[in-house]
């Protein structure tokens, strides 16, 4: 089980040893890793390595070569040696580190493929299964679209270790850092950096100035890091690592300052814990009454736990472990509560993406709920920590960032071990159109006359995403229950047609103007596009079409309404059009023929004017011969039951396609004679 946290200030200081830079001359491998001397154990191993015989004894060295390497984040090479001890007769102990190498790399899937070796060779399968699983949905969390984006705040970071972030008084934030302006010459065994500080960054617009120091008292020779303030900066805890004249080995404890307007007082350790436990990560809540820190005694649940502390009169309460609904057997770490109390934590013995991951646990009235992985790009192989929001929500209905705010990483692509970086979550809209295909159901399917039972849906039909301009910017065919979906932009209008063999196309049109909302990052737009079946001998009246008594000249209003047939017929190209006209009984028989072909013609020319190719249209002039009711020669009528068999209808003549008769919604009686327009 690792406690190290990515080269973090407690480095070798974190477990109970020595974290005092040897005044000897450290001279083998061994020495060097139990004086947590790291960096300087690889040279030593390496060379014994190569000077060793023994393969037992060169499989233990390539181990604690592998393991040196992990401690101070060298992943690449510590899965190398690894490898290494596995081929020299290792047991499933390397296979196992190798794969939580690959992790930390995020090569998920060949971690994932070595996990499942593990499984199928350790005692414990279980675990390889687990790690199998958390691998790949961790590929997936990284493929996963994000309206995050993360930047390294590089005015912040330098090439030693950097992280940690607090806001303080004037825009400013305190970092901990081992930059080389770090107080005094010491430098830790572990990673070979100087001893870690305090620094402030000033605000700079969008950016900060180089940190300096936070100054005496505060900084000293001993490490300092983790920043916590009272609301007003007042009141100041950290921690530092020191050790006393008497004892060797040096601990983590939570110190306490307070500002006088002039200067901070010199720092005291507040006694939490024994003065043998290490103590991590304070954070103070905005109302100043309560304490979290992260602790390692003996009867923890893992390595490091999280604790809460109550202020009292007298001083902080005993410290309370959060229990297993936060801590678990491995390493919780970095407490921080939000402006609604939810808490925020690193931990790396939760299901995670590699090293320590940020999780997010939702207050209760008692508590707080499962933590949940706050997932890529927040997370990663590596360890992610320390996190902080500046930002809760958009200044206005412009601001396209929601909330933004810092945390640590030793990530790959930084300037050192460990880098701060900012992240934003952007207002992000993604306009998604999503239709479904459908025909009317009738009672008998192959009857257009029987009852309409509703709509059902209609699979396989092609549909085209259209600019308005017609251009298809998009094509694909609806599935099994009709269903289709398209991306589509934002402040647009588009047209969608759907086409299927034996039904008319339909077109619709959509816009997704107006509909940007900064609380939803998918918009959906919805249609429905319900397509006409054709039916063979069957006749489409054309409603709504009138001619001056006695004339074959259309009128205004009819122009109107052919102007909506057109659209139809030319979104229908490949149908063969007959234009057919009918009269009434009144007037001799080959008169009402002649005029009814005139008529039929009129509209074909008028369609033949708007574009629609000659070869397509036939006119057809019926007369008096298809009547639709019993007003017959010599029969005494209305003049609305005679308009009824006055009207202009079209059906398809091609491919042995016809179209279903429909009755007009309305009956507009043309006027009598001395009644013209």
């Amino acid at each position: 089980m690792r406690i190290k946290v990515v080269a973090y200030f407690l480095l070798g200081c974190l477990v109970i040893s020595s974290c005092k830079t040897p005044k000897f001359e450290v001279k083998d491998g061994n020495t060097a890793r139990e004086l947590l001397l790291y960096n300087k154990s690889v040279d030593l191993l390496i060379k014994e390595f190569n000077a060793e015989k023994d393969i037992r004894n060169q499989q233990a060295k390539a181990f604690q070569i592998a393991d040196s390497y992990r401690r101070f984040n060298d992943y690449a090479n510590a899965e190398l040696w690894y490898k290494k001890s596995l081929e020299l007769n290792g047991d499933v102990k390397s296979l196992f580190m190798v794969a939580m190498m690959q992790k930390q790399q995020e090569k998920y899937e060949e971690a994932a493929v070595t996990f499942e070796q593990y499984q199928r060779n350790a005692p414990d399968a279980f675990m390889g299964r687990i790690q199998a699983t958390q691998c790949r949905e961790a590929a997936k969390w990284k493929k996963a679209f994000t309206k995050t984006q993360v930047t390294n705040a590089a005015s912040l970071n330098s090439p030693s270790s950097d992280y940690g972030t607090e806001f303080y008084k004037n825009n400013q934030l305190v970092i901990t850092s081992s930059r080389s302006e770090a107080t005094g010459n010491e430098r830790d065994g572990w990673t070979g950096e100087k001893f870690t500080d305090l620094f402030i960054a000033e605000r700079k617009g969008k950016t900060f100035t180089i940190p300096y120091s936070f100054g005496l008292p505060v900084n000293s020779t001993a490490h300092e890091a983790s920043v916590t303030f009272s609301k007003d900066f007042k009141e100041m805890y950290f921690v530092r690592c020191a050790a006393t004249p008497q004892a060797a080995n040096q601990y983590c404890h939570v110190y306490y300052t307070a500002f006088n307007n002039e200067h901070w007082s010199e720092p005291v350790k507040l006694d939490l814990f024994a003065d043998t436990v290490n103590v991590y990560d304070p954070h103070l809540t905005p109302d100043g009454q309560t304490l979290f820190v992260a602790a390692s005694p003996k009867d923890n649940f893992g390595g490091t736990d999280i604790y809460m502390l109550a202020k009292a009169d007298s001083g902080w309460q005993t410290p309370k472990n959060l229990g297993t609904a936060i801590n678990t057997n491995g390493n919780e770490r970095f407490p921080w509560t939000d402006e609604k109390g939810n808490l925020w934590f690193s931990s790396d013995g939760l299901p995670g993406m590699g090293g320590l991951d940020i999780f997010k646990a939702v207050k209760t009235k008692t508590g707080f709920r499962e933590p949940v992985n706050v997932r890529a790009p927040l997370n990663s192989g590596a360890d992610d920590f320390a996190y902080r929001i500046e930002k809760y929500k958009p200044d206005n209905n412009e601001d396209t960032v929601l909330t933004s705010g810092y945390f640590s990483s030793n990530r790959k692509g930084g300037k050192g071990s460990d880098d701060i970086y900012r992240f934003e979550e952007k207002w992000v809209n993604i306009f998604v159109l999503k239709g479904k295909t459908v025909e009317k159901q009738f009672e008998n399917a192959e009857n257009p006359d029987s009852r309409v039972l509703g709509l059902q849906s209609l699979p396989k039909t092609r549909v085209e995403l259209k600019a308005t301009n017609d251009t298809v910017l998009n094509a694909l065919f609806s599935d099994t229950a009709g269903g289709f979906i398209f991306r589509v932009d934002g402040e647009r209008e588009y047209k969608v047609t759907a086409s299927k063999n034996g039904y008319f196309n339909k077109t619709v049109t959509v816009s997704t103007k107006g509909l940007r909302h900064q609380d939803s990052t998918f918009i959906y737009v919805y249609t429905e596009l319900e397509l006409e079946k054709i039916f063979t001998q069957k006749e489409i009246v054309i409603p709504n079409i009138y001619y001056d008594y006695d004339k074959a000249t259309l009128r205004s209003e009819s122009k109107l309404v052919l102007d909506t047939v057109f659209i139809f017929f030319r979104e229908n190209p490949d149908l063969t059009i007959e234009i057919g006209s009918h009269t009434d009984s009144r007037g001799s028989d080959a008169y009402n023929l002649k005029l009814s072909q005139a008529r039929a013609q009129s509209v074909v020319d008028y369609f033949i004017q708007k574009g629609i190719p000659a070869e397509r249209l036939l006119a057809k002039g019926y007369g008096e011969t298809k009547l639709v009711n019993n007003c017959s020669n010599g029969v005494n009528c209305t003049e609305e039951e005679h308009q009824k068999n006055r009207r202009t209808t079209f059906r398809v003549v091609s491919a042995k396609l016809n179209l279903e008769s429909i009755e007009p919604e309305d009956i507009k009686v043309d006027p009598k004679p001395g009644e013209e327009e």
